[in-house]
């Protein structure tokens, strides 16, 4: 991992788009990348998030316990990859329509070990560790850097709730007092299954 951020650490930020990334990305075998150095101390059963570069690209690792999984959200001011280290991801994306209120869900895919995944802006995706006894673990490389969660909806699939996000909030989630979300809607979309 370290020279994975030796050589993010040299990209000019006036440069950096997706293309310029995953090329970056794409010279690096992260079935391989020894990131264990980075999570000394953290426990495999809980999630957590560990930061390890801020510029010019925002990289952190993620540990994910079995079955944990993040509520549907969307990118709005941030986009990136996600590098998966150890374990297997599920990723379901969505697509929604706002005048009609319709949350469109794409079949999930599933991202074993060793391969990156793209998030673009303003993509709405929910990602999970579907494992029943296994840890996930992903490294997350977005940018801008200093993004923050102000403005990003979250989706509540089974109550049809829509939030989005104030500048409170420090991770995506639905545990937050009234205060950390602008706005929260009930009854605010269907589910519409692609396939």
């Amino acid at each position: 991992m370290k020279k994975v951020l030796e050589k993010l650490h040299k990209l000019d930020p006036k440069e950096i788009e997706p293309n310029i990334l995953k090329t970056t990305l794409n010279r690096f075998d992260f079935a391989q990348v020894d990131y264990l150095p980075y999570l000394e101390g953290k426990s495999f059963d809980e999630y957590s998030r560990t930061y390890i570069l801020d510029s010019p690209i925002k990289v952190f690792l993620n540990v994910w316990p079995s079955q944990y999984q993040l509520p549907v959200h969307q990118h709005n001011n941030f986009w990136g990859y996600i590098a998966v280290l150890k374990g297997l991801l599920t990723e379901t994306s969505f697509v929604f329509d706002k005048e009609d209120n319709v949350l469109s869900c794409h079949p999930p895919k599933s991202f074993r070990k060793g391969e990156v995944i793209f998030e673009p802006l303003n993509g709405i995706h929910h990602i999970q560790n579907p494992s029943p006894s296994k840890p996930l673990v992903t490294a997350h490389f977005y940018f801008p850097s200093g993004y923050d969660y102000n403005g990003v909806m979250i989706f509540d699939i089974r109550h049809k709730k829509v939030a989005e996000l104030n500048e409170k909030a420090d991770r995506i989630s639905w545990d937050y007092p009234k205060d950390h979300y602008s706005r929260i809607e009930e009854n605010a979309f269907e589910v519409v299954n692609l396939w």
